[in-house]
């Protein structure tokens, strides 16, 4: 079978007949705010838009992909021979990005021009509120990350008619395949390419060498039309923008990124100087602490020695969260990474867009195509998960890529500041890297989700499914990369996957996560109660192993302990420095549970160390040299609170099934605690009423009102006694105090059965849960409210366990 077409070769952008932006009908053209497609456009036009051919294109960075997902849009979901009468009914498109931030800004711009051919798009990421879903059920357009359509895909059968009418599969930045989060959109391929036999596949790639890998997988599972997979290859001159590269090597002894970047530093200003243009510059750095120190750097050296631009921001109150990131954009320059609040993304994105702001400072994974006349790239590695790495090729054509804006500039200037041994290798870039599968790296994980899935029951139908991954295809090709070790010594790839499969099913059933059965005479393996909950909540092996061993009979401090424990925070480790500021926090004395001694060594103290200040609202120490420790304990506490949600509703999961109460209703403790980052027996949770802060907190204790109930037994008057507040504005207190939802909760014995040999009393009782407020409340701060109800005997087992809207 012919999995794809031989790949097109375009020469130069000068041998291609442009196609006019008339050749399509007169409503669809106002999409497109140019007269004619570029060559790299026009070259794929008749595929794109005349075809129902999957495609695979890899371009330039730059080069105006995105009107061919507007072109393929427009095939799937209207007919050209009908002038624009929509066809196929209800069907859906499905784009899948890399980030958060790309997706965010795919939904603006498609919910903005195509919102006049009648299209809606609907996001669907790690911060869509729950009720969005049914928005994404109503949407033409489906914008999502790997991580989320994998969450949503791995129950499908909730989603059946959904998943049916999926009739487009557009993937943007698809040679992530390479990167640890490949192997997510690795799966979601090919689960798609089972569940969505007859989806059209259109992936888009920066310019790769092995392009044809891509498009042979995704011919590997033929479709209904079993038309091969059509390949269009484009070279660096296809770019709109030429793009000038210079490399800087700085000799030094040291590799340290941190000792590094203080060498960089010094050298930043001189390189401004001699390639600053009067246009916007990208400065990439390598973590988001030095994002900081860099943008605080320029405001201090740069900016006024220099006297080269005039910031329209100063003395204005611009509304970023971050107080520091106020400061430096009142210059003129900000900073841009994850860590930050999506309104501070935003808001820096927008002003930098309006030319409000010159520089900004980011870490290289700025999805948002954000073009500045010059990028700098600021030192050549970066500390990614624990260790000092060097960017790979596609990180630095994705930085480089962001220099030269088809609109103003003429050429992009991109400066390579790296050391003088690395200088070389970057003086002519032109290295290919081979795009490589990433999903052996967490193979355990996917192959418990296709066990709950029911696509994988055994060595043979785990083995069906390999082979429709993008792994079998390069395990074909360069098997020596995988490093499988000694034990592999077969070149017989279906050998080797054979293996593999044999071990990852040892590991978890060993561990108790899955289990076997006889079904027909033939072991089969079947998903367990563990093994649904590890794929519902995206958590990793290791860390499921320690929730199966977790011990009965947890209190709150144990449950914590085991939280942090989990392989998700292994990340997290001390930096140089550190210790000194934790063990000041360790000897706070309002910490809930202190650590004996302070000599810390596990990832696990530092996590429960930044949990417990946040939700002992504990004031951080101040000391000389304390800022810089304070500034990175917000960004770990971010990548902490990515995680903790779901491991904590696994753990929750994991003692249930137990039936363990003492761990459940401890486990449901800190569940809620880490919900209103507060401890739930802490009068600290009156700072979850809007109006109510740290000063108004004090003077509430002061007066000995610690619950809710507390408040609600006052009138509008005590409350404006007891804070202080002019006449009036007690009511809107009592009004926020409404917004909280208030139960009550009663039992009845309904009957009872005594079995008198036995020695045994059996007595059923009904329970009612109201909720008591004036009116229903079902949101809270844009959450959907849910009540939980634990019913548990004094030995410590569970009666009964629900939890509902």
């Amino acid at each position: 079978m012919q999995f794809y077409d031989r790949p097109v070769h375009t020469a130069s952008p000068s041998s291609v007949a442009v196609v006019p932006t008339s050749v399509l009908p007169d409503r669809f053209r106002s999409i497109f705010r140019f007269p004619a497609f570029n060559p790299m456009q026009s070259t794929c036009f008749s595929t794109i838009y005349s075809t129902d051919a999957n495609v695979v294109i890899a371009a330039p960075t730059g080069s105006g992909k995105t009107a061919l997902f507007e072109l393929a849009m427009l095939r799937t979901l209207v007919a050209p021979m009908a002038a624009g009468a929509l066809r196929g009914g209800d069907a859906k498109i499905l784009y899948i990005a890399p980030t958060k931030a790309l997706c965010l800004e795919r939904s603006r711009d498609w919910a903005a021009r195509l919102a006049i051919l009648g299209l809606k798009c609907g996001m669907l990421t790690g911060d869509t509120a729950t009720e969005e879903v049914e928005t994404v059920k109503s949407s033409n357009i489906i914008i999502t990350t790997p991580e989320k359509w994998d969450a949503t895909t791995r129950k499908w059968n909730d989603y059946d008619r959904l998943m049916s009418l999926v009739k487009l599969i557009m993937i943007d930045e698809v040679h992530i395949l390479k990167d640890t989060r490949g192997a997510t959109l690795e799966v979601i391929v090919s689960r798609m390419k089972h569940i969505a036999p007859h989806a059209r596949f259109v992936a888009l790639s920066a310019t790769i060498p092995n392009a044809e890998d891509i498009a042979e997988w995704l011919g590997a599972n033929g479709s209904a039309r079993h038309e091969p997979t059509k390949l269009h290859l484009f070279g660096s001159e296809f770019r709109p923008v030429p793009l000038e590269i210079h490399v800087h090597g700085f000799p030094s002894k040291s590799q340290n990124v941190f000792q590094l970047d203080k060498l960089y530093d010094s050298k930043l200003n001189d390189i401004l100087d001699t390639y600053y243009a009067q246009k916007p510059i990208i400065i990439f750095c390598p973590t988001r602490k030095i994002t900081l120190t860099t943008a605080k750097s320029l405001v201090k050296s740069w900016f006024p020695s220099r006297r080269v631009y005039s910031s329209p921001n100063v003395g204005r109150t611009l509304g970023f969260n971050d107080p520091e990131l106020e400061a430096v954009a009142r210059i003129g320059v900000a900073y841009h990474h994850a860590g930050l609040s999506l309104n501070d993304r935003t808001l820096v994105e927008r002003m930098f867009c309006d030319h409000q702001i010159l520089i900004i400072c980011s870490t290289s994974t700025l999805a948002v195509n954000l073009p500045a006349q010059l990028v700098i790239i600021k030192g050549t590695a970066s500390w990614i998960e624990g260790s000092v790495q060097e960017y790979t090729e596609f990180d630095m054509q994705q930085m480089m890529g962001r220099a030269g804006r088809p609109q103003f500039d003429t050429t992009g200037t991109a400066v390579i500041m790296t050391t003088k041994d690395s200088e070389e290798n970057y003086a002519e870039f032109d290295r290919r890297e081979i795009v490589e599968s990433s999903l052996h790296t967490s193979l355990v994980e996917h192959i418990n989700a296709e066990i709950c899935l029911g696509t994988v029951v055994d060595i043979a139908s785990a083995m069906n499914w390999l082979r429709s991954t993008f792994l079998y295809v390069r395990l074909k090709k360069n098997l020596k990369y995988y490093n499988l070790g000694s034990t592999y010594i077969s070149h017989n790839v279906d050998s080797i996957l054979e293996r593999l499969v044999t071990e990852n099913f040892d590991m978890l059933v060993s561990s108790g996560i899955v289990t076997t059965e006889l079904i027909n005479g033939k072991q089969k393996l079947a998903a367990t109660p563990r093994s649904k909950s590890m794929a519902l909540f995206y958590v990793r092996y290791e860390t499921m192993k320690w929730f199966c061993r977790a011990r009965v009979g947890m209190q709150l401090q144990d449950v914590l302990s085991l939280l942090c424990r989990a392989d998700e925070f292994n990340g997290i480790r001390f930096k140089p420095g550190e210790k000194k500021f934790y063990k000041e926090i360790n000897c706070t004395p309002n910490l809930r549970f202190p650590f004996k001694s302070s000599d810390f060594s596990e990832y696990s103290d530092k996590v429960s160390l930044i949990i417990q200040v946040t939700l002992g609202q504990i004031e951080l120490p101040v000391y000389d040299g304390s800022s810089k420790h304070a500034s990175t304990f917000q960004l770990d506490k971010v990548l902490i609170w990515q995680h903790v949600h779901r491991l904590a509703s696994c753990l929750l999961d994991c003692t249930m099934q137990t039936n363990d109460s003492v761990s459940t209703r401890n486990v449901l403790e800190l569940a809620r605690s880490l919900h209103a980052e507060i401890w739930d027996s802490s009068s600290s949770v009156l700072l979850q009423l809007d109006g109510v802060g740290p000063a108004s907190l004090r003077k509430f204790q002061a007066h000995n009102i610690q619950t809710f109930d507390d408040v609600r037994d006052m009138d509008s008057i005590r409350v404006e006694t007891v804070l202080k507040l002019g006449r009036g504005r007690g009511i809107k207190l009592l009004q926020e105090i409404e917004k909280i939802p208030k139960f009550a909760v009663s039992l009845k014995k309904v009957s009872e059965t005594k079995d008198t040999s036995a020695g045994h009393v059996r007595v059923g009782v009904r329970v009612v849960v109201d909720m008591v407020n004036k009116t229903i409340v079902r949101m809270h701060r844009r959450k959907m409210i849910t009540v939980t109800f634990l019913l548990e005997m004094t030995s410590g087992k569970i009666v009964d366990y629900r939890r509902a809207m």
